[in-house]
């Protein structure tokens, strides 16, 4: 697996170079009503990372900012629900917080997983029952799909400059 984990290492240094230095006004603006902000979709990559470091390292969240970030892995996304975390949270050093966590939790993880991680079945956030294997694999290039859409939003004509 440690191709793998060089896949999402990647991942996340070409996010990470996406929205370094981005203020808080960029983090949450949107291009239309009703799109999702960078500093949502940033929460969304963090909590799918834990929902794998959940199902299949058995991490629990510490307190309810880790569990709302946890919930950041479907609600708004992949149903109907609203978001889970206020807008008063969707700031720069809050989202960096929960990158990181989502990155210390899943590091060990997909560098070395056991076999009975990789065995393991589990249904996906989107519903479709794989096991741990895949769903590594479906985590490592999940904040690739997300990093293009930080950088069309950034280079869309009214991206805030500030």
């Amino acid at each position: 697996m440690s191709e793998l984990a060089t896949v999402w290492r990647f991942t996340r240094r070409r996010l990470a170079q996406a929205i370094e230095g981005l203020t808080d006004a960029q983090l949450t603006w949107r291009m239309f009503d009703g799109a999702h902000s960078i500093a949502e979709y940033l929460y969304h990559v963090a909590g799918v990372e834990l929902y794998w470091a959940h199902h299949l390292r058995g991490w629990q969240p510490a307190d309810d900012f880790e569990a709302g970030v946890l919930q950041c892995t479907c609600d708004s996304f992949l149903n109907a629900q609203p978001f889970p975390l206020s807008q008063a949270q969707c700031n720069a050093a809050d989202v960096e917080r929960a990158l990181q966590l989502a990155y210390a939790q899943l590091a060990p993880l997909i560098e070395s997983p056991t076999p009975e991680q990789l065995a393991k079945p589990v249904r996906s956030p989107i519903g479709d029952p794989i096991d741990g294997r895949e769903g590594l694999i479906r985590a490592a290039q999940h904040a690739a799909y997300h990093t293009g859409q930080v950088w069309l939003m950034r280079m869309h004509p009214k991206f805030p400059t500030e």
